[in-house]
Formats: structure tokens, C-alpha cells, sequence
């Protein structure tokens, strides 16, 4: 199973000004065009595999450079498609919305003295949750191997080791 973590951020210090780094970028998008595809938009990069490449779980990876006295700092963000992202935090927040209002509720009736069968909200919530995490880690798994391709571009293209944070 993949491990825990949300999106993996890398923070890089290097030498290079900014705007090497992202025309390194876009020469090197254009040279692994049949691997890769991306543009470069002002001082930020987004990186993905080809459509034919891709699948539901396909990671896309982010990176922006900025200059910082006297010294570049490349920031890196890999993650799945924005609507992938989008919609489990959609999935989470309404479960945990439904579970929270629902508990509250069947409280209420509890100390009434009523029957609360909105109590049944909280093992329903946390089954809910636990299906969207497997779900998410599921994810993480069948976009593993691109992931780390998206790394390993990411190392060559800058010159320098990628630390990856696990958030």
C-alpha cells in the first residue's frame, strides 16, 4: 500500500536564475514530448503524461521558481488532476458534514429521551471516510511508477537531488 501522505512538496535552493530553470523546463517538455507534455506559464511549470499515457489516478506535477536573495528557490508539487483533488475533498467534507450534523441531531434526541436513529450517522461517517481513504490509497498506488517519473524529470531538469516532503 502507498504511504500516507497528501500531495508530496519539494523545496530546492540552487544557483540558477529563475528563467534558466524554466527554459530548461521548456526545452526539456519539448524533447520528451512523446513521454511527456506540459507548458511553462510566466515563472510556474505544470508537467503530465501524454493522454495516451494517462489513466483516472495520472499525477500532474507543479513547479514554480522564484528568486530569493540571491539564490533560486524551486518549489515542486506533485498531486493528482485538480478535479481528482477537487472532488475528494468534496467527498471528505460532506462526509464529515453529514456525520457531524447527524450526530448533533441524534444527540439532541438522545438526551430528549426520543428514539435517535441519526446516531447511526456516526459509524456511517466513519465507514464513509474509511472507504475514501482506501479509495485515495488505491490512487496513490496505480500512479506510484508515473510519480516517480515525474520526480526523476523534475531531478534532471534542475541538476540538483529532489527532497521530498511527505505531507
Amino acid at each position: 500500500m502507498a504511504t500516507t501522505r497528501l500531495r508530496p512538496k519539494c523545496r530546492i535552493v540552487t544557483q540558477q536564475s529563475a528563467s534558466d530553470i524554466l527554459k530548461k523546463f521548456s526545452q526539456r517538455i519539448k524533447e520528451n514530448s512523446d513521454v511527456l507534455e506540459g507548458q511553462v506559464v510566466q515563472e510556474h511549470a505544470f508537467v503530465r503524461l501524454p493522454e495516451s499515457m494517462q489513466h483516472y489516478w495520472s499525477p500532474e506535477l507543479h513547479v514554480w521558481a522564484r528568486e530569493e536573495e540571491g539564490e533560486t528557490i524551486v518549489y515542486g508539487v506533485m498531486g493528482p488532476k485538480p478535479k481528482i483533488w477537487t472532488m475528494f475533498m468534496f467527498i471528505y467534507t460532506g462526509i464529515l458534514t453529514a456525520a457531524f450534523l447527524g450526530s448533533a441531531y441524534g444527540i439532541i434526541q438522545l438526551y430528549l429521551g426520543m428514539d435517535a436513529p441519526f446516531l447511526w450517522s456516526i459509524p456511517l461517517g466513519i465507514l464513509g471516510m474509511a472507504f475514501a481513504y482506501g479509495a485515495a490509497q488505491y490512487g496513490q498506488y496505480q500512479a506510484k511508477d508515473q510519480m516517480e517519473a515525474l520526480r526523476l524529470f523534475l531531478e534532471e531538469t534542475v541538476g540538483e537531488e529532489v527532497p521530498i516532503k511527505q505531507y
